[in-house]
């Protein structure tokens, strides 16, 4: 694992912070002070037109008096135009057919409206547990009583997370005493989300404080975590049975790699991270289909580092599949512990191969080891690929600022939440399985720091950014991409509130307007 003052530099440098650099932040902090003036005369003038009224608002011994400025941070919550499309939420009808009840919001949508609410009661410059839980007045008058509930909840777990960002850990840990007396791992979607963040929340507090010691990793340890990974792969196939976000993701790649090489009698796909590898089996398919320009021959190169076993049980079944349709394949696996060794030369690239590079939630991992991203990517320009299809998470958690993780990591994880909800029963151990991984990752990204803090994701322009700076371009998906993508999510139950949008060239797939995942291709000049 690399110092964490060389990620630092090396993700300044090539702008994976650049959304929150430390001198934007202080501008953006000074433009919103002015605003906040703005937006608290606006909620004041909300609650005058309910029962609940800023001046009347009872106060006691707990009162902690909030630094106005320490509130930027936290208008991320307001500022979210990319989250802000299918807003209205979901109608509820009553059970004999009549008028709409109420709306029913998504976990994002209720995560949202608590941090208005959280922003309303910190411009006041007080906050107390009973202030929080005041009923919110006319503005949220349509909302259902669990609704109402969970947006109090989600803004204890946000004033939590301010308490923390400011080292009051003694006012944080009572807040966060309100979260557990209210959340559980087995109630609604923001239930959940709250539980496993206040976990994180409470686990970040006892490192600052000295209370939580480093695990030392024990033979019993590696068992429970192989038992651990083989009930993931299973729930992970469970979910993408349901939820079409890989499905997309896949064949989006898939036809993006076949128009890339139309006219190339042979190809050399190179998967920087392979994983089942089924997909691979649709792309063998459609090969041998061709009809005009058949393929002669087809190889993938794969890259592995850990489980050589898994990917050669992998490439015998893809070379099997293959034989079966008599079509020319071949599979080579790379085994490389340390992929800061990986050179062009391990490729045995051909003269007349038309070469393509897949890469799909690969280059996030290699964040923390800048120097294997550089790497690779320096091996990917000599390779000079006729096409690079990468996927990813499109998310930005990988803020040096605290804060500013914390809030888009909520929003994010709200929306996986609220997929789950839909899909799965609450009851499901899939799902149970599915959320303790998420849970992982919160603690991962809210809990740790510098080289501990292992799971990172920037979003779709950071990577423009990046790529661009290897001299690459951006190349359009083009619209049989799009038209397959769209075929894909009518065959879900849940298609309504799954979509994908047109992002430059590229795509995004989202749940109910919070992106998911993005796919990218791309070119050398």
């Amino acid at each position: 694992m690399e110092d964490s003052t060389d990620i630092q530099n090396f993700c300044a440098n090539y702008g994976f912070h650049q959304e929150y650099a430390v001198n934007q932040q202080l501008q953006e902090m000074n433009k919103q002070e002015e605003e906040m003036n703005v937006h608290a005369a606006h909620y004041a003038g909300e609650l005058s037109r309910g029962k609940l009224k800023l001046n009347d608002l009872e106060t006691g011994s707990d009162m902690d008096e909030v630094p106005f400025l320490s509130l930027a941070p936290f208008e991320l919550l307001r500022n979210n135009p990319r989250r802000r499309k299918n807003t209205e939420g979901v109608k509820v009808r009553d059970v004999n057919g009549g008028a709409n009840v109420h709306q029913k919001l998504s976990a994002t949508q209720i995560m949202r409206l608590a941090g208005e609410r959280f922003i309303q009661f910190s411009s006041n410059k007080f906050i107390n547990i009973n202030n929080l839980l005041h009923p919110y007045g006319s503005a949220f008058s349509d909302l259902s009583p669990e609704d109402n509930q969970d947006v109090e909840l989600a803004q204890i777990l946000l004033t939590a997370a301010e308490k923390v960002s400011d080292q009051q850990y003694d006012r944080a840990r009572k807040f966060l005493s309100q979260c557990q007396l209210l959340t559980s791992n087995t109630g609604n979607p923001v239930q959940r989300a709250v539980f496993y963040f206040a976990q994180a929340l409470g686990e970040r507090i006892d490192r600052e404080t000295g209370k939580l010691m480093p695990k030392i990793c024990t033979e019993t340890d590696e068992l429970n975590s192989i038992c651990v990974a083989s009930r993931f792969h299973a729930s992970y196939v469970a979910l993408h049975q349901e939820v079409p976000f890989t499905q997309i993701v896949h064949f989006t790649g898939i036809q993006a790699i076949l128009e890339s090489v139309a006219t190339k009698p042979k190809v050399h796909l190179i998967d920087f991270l392979i994983r089942t590898g089924v997909q691979w089996a649709s792309l063998i398919q459609a090969a041998a289909e061709r009809k005009d320009d058949p393929i002669e021959h087809m190889k993938i190169t794969v890259i592995e580092s850990v489980n050589k076993e898994r990917v050669i049980a992998t490439g015998k079944s893809l070379e099997s599949f293959a034989n079966s349709l008599n079509f020319p394949f071949s599979f080579k696996i790379i085994f490389l512990p340390d992929r800061n060794q990986l050179t062009e030369d391990h490729f045995d690239i051909k003269p007349d191969e038309g070469v393509v590079i897949h890469a799909a939630f690969f280059l996030r991992a290699m964040i923390c080891i800048p120097n294997c991203l550089e790497t690779a990517m320096r091996v990917v320009r000599r390779l000079q690929p006729s096409l690079m299809v990468v996927s990813e998470v499109e998310a930005n958690l990988n803020s040096p600022l605290f804060v500013n993780r914390f809030i888009d990591s909520l929003f994010y994880y709200s929306a996986l939440f609220d997929c789950l909800e839909d899909v799965m029963k609450r009851d499901d151990q899939h799902r149970m399985t599915l959320e303790v991984s998420y849970g992982g990752g919160i603690r991962n990204i809210v809990g740790n720091e510098g080289e501990e803090r292992v799971i990172r994701s920037v979003n779709l322009d950071v990577w423009r950014s990046f790529f661009r700076r290897f001299g690459m371009e951006e190349v359009k998906l083009s619209n049989t991409c799009l038209y397959q993508a769209n075929l894909i999510i009518q065959q879900f139950a849940c298609r309504s509130s799954c979509s994908v949008d047109v992002n430059g060239g590229s795509f995004m797939v989202s749940w109910k307007g919070t992106p998911i995942y993005s796919t990218s291709a791309w070119k050398f000049h």
